[in-house]
């Protein structure tokens, strides 16, 4: 994660440790992919069901920012949201870390048919808000 900074700056980093500890508690209710280029790790993202929200919440969403803009992030959702989908479900949602030199993400997300559902405004620190996105995967 410390090579994407502008999604992941050190006190996101710091929240970690706890998160994936409770991602990799859950393995009935959650998966993981990882896209490979030349035997290296280029993307990954996968899906985690969210107590708290009562949803399954796409988690660890990353490009290398080497590989941006080749279609990578996109099919890593669209095998997130299939895996969804086969389990009944037809929505899911995602948190993003929102401050302006993140807006590319904002702008892919909203691209790829998720919608804003809440805006909270600093709920990291002063300037880094958290974003959540929702999507339909009734389609």
């Amino acid at each position: 994660m410390a090579e994407y900074a502008l999604q992941f700056p050190a006190f996101i980093i710091n929240l970690y440790p706890e998160r994936w500890a409770s991602y990799f508690n859950h393995s009935s209710n959650s998966e993981y992919w990882v896209a490979v280029e030349m035997n290296q790790i280029v993307g990954h993202a996968g899906f985690m069901y969210n107590n708290d929200e009562k949803s399954y919440e796409i988690v660890g969403v990353v490009v290398s920012p080497r590989h941006l803009r080749k279609g990578i992030g996109k099919t890593l959702l669209d095998h997130v949201c299939e895996a969804i989908q086969e389990k009944g479900v037809t929505e899911v949602m995602l948190h993003t870390l929102g401050h302006p030199d993140n807006e590319d993400t904002l702008v892919f997300y909203t691209s790829i048919g998720y919608s804003v559902s809440k805006f909270e405004k600093d709920y990291f620190q002063a300037g880094y808000s958290r974003v959540t996105f929702r999507k339909s995967l009734n389609y």
